[in-house]
């Protein structure tokens, strides 16, 4: 028993879990040949739910990535129409206060004219 330990700790390569687990089932009588064939079947199960392990945090920290930009992009986007409608707002009251300097400029000569050009 000890010699096909010592095959199955160098097949398992210092994995202490899968030749544990490999030991415990030949200790309750799982034929040593059997154990040796699915060693490469447990490895390959635990190198994908590792692949499978590693793809998930990548996607969270993508997610988390794109989260982040897409907020970026929303704050510029509202300070970018924001700057908009304070240059719209601007524009506006430019014009109101030239009307209201035209309209003022009217005024004196409408009374210019009353003084001048009595009806």
């Amino acid at each position: 028993m000890g010699n096909a330990l010592n095959t199955l700790s160098s097949a398992t390569k210092e994995d202490t879990k899968l030749y544990n687990c490999i030991k415990e089932l030949y200790e309750q009588g799982v034929p040593f040949d059997e154990l040796k064939a699915l060693i490469p079947d447990m490895k390959r199960t635990r190198e994908q739910l590792r692949i499978k392990r590693m793809l998930e945090n990548n996607n969270e920290v993508l997610a988390a990535m794109i989260t982040k930009e897409m907020s970026f992009l929303l704050d510029a986007k509202e300070r970018q129409e924001e700057e908009q409608f304070k240059k719209l707002d601007q524009l506006i009251r430019q014009q109101q206060s030239f009307r209201k300097e035209t309209a003022g400029h009217q005024g004196a000569a409408q009374r210019l004219k009353r003084l001048f050009l009595p009806g």
